[in-house]
């Protein structure tokens, strides 16, 4: 008598091969499930994590979803975390349309995930998939989260959603988290044609609030907004000068800098 894994392993060939349609895949598996629950998820989990050469995870993984049981919801959000790039976004984009509300919540967690394409592939779900709710979550991410590298994930994800996107960094920058507001200032001066000019006098506030804190990697990273505007800056210019004189030398450096950078924009 076949195994599990023999049974599985032959109807995926013919839905590879376009001789068994998905929708009969899927019957098989939860045929299957019924009888051996516990063993389909060990052997799905495996194909799906160490797939044969004559399959992809994408097919595994979408056949599995399309069966839409909870019973595999546990081996489809493991892949979130494959080491392949393509198969963590395929199943990044298979859950939230399979199971849009579980996957919600999931993807927030693996914007905490220490591989940076999982955190990448959640943030761009998240934001593409739950739309304003989406960008709260990111939101919320970059103010919550102790290291920089993590909170950028979520806010270059930020940057690249439009005008609410941009919206929501800048709000960031007058949250009073410092940290947070340094990972914001380096994103946004990337792309400063973005920001817009009725935007510029909350980035200079946001400068002498991280002054105020004595905050200097917010400083820093403020003043290299403030010079990355140009001559938006200009009649604000008094805020960056209230530095040029910092006592801390990487700060008055930056200032220095900012201000040739201010002075010579046309």
């Amino acid at each position: 008598m076949s195994t599990v894994r023999d049974q599985l392993l032959n109807m995926f060939g013919k839905v590879s091969a376009g001789t068994v349609t998905e929708a009969e895949g899927t019957m098989l598996i939860n045929s299957l499930a019924k009888k051996e629950p516990q063993e389909v998820v060990k052997e799905l989990y495996d194909l799906i994590h160490n797939t044969p050469a004559h399959l992809t995870a994408q097919l595994i993984f979408h056949t599995v979803a399309a069966s839409r049981s909870r019973l595999f919801f546990d081996v489809l959000t493991s892949a979130l975390d494959h080491k392949r790039e393509d198969v963590s976004i395929f199943a990044c984009e298979e859950l939230s349309r399979y199971f849009a509300m579980e996957a919600k919540f999931v993807l927030a967690e693996h914007l905490n995930s220490d591989a940076y394409h999982v955190r990448k592939s959640s943030a761009t779900i998240i934001a593409k998939v739950f739309g304003d709710s989406g960008l709260e979550i990111l939101k919320k991410h970059v103010l919550a989260h102790a290291e920089h590298y993590y909170r950028m994930t979520s806010a270059d994800v930020l940057a690249n959603c439009g005008k609410k996107g941009v919206d929501a960094l800048v709000a960031i920058l007058n949250f009073g988290n410092h940290n947070a507001a340094a990972t914001v200032a380096e994103v946004l001066s990337r792309d400063p044609y973005q920001i817009a000019d009725a935007d510029v006098p909350k980035i200079l506030n946001a400068l002498m609030e991280a002054g105020d804190a004595n905050a200097k990697d917010a400083i820093v990273a403020l003043l290299k907004l403030a010079a990355s505007l140009g001559k938006r800056t200009k009649q604000f210019v008094e805020y960056v000068r209230a530095y040029e004189d910092w006592p801390d030398e990487l700060v008055s450096a930056e200032a220095w800098n900012a201000l040739m950078e201010i002075e010579k924009a046309r």
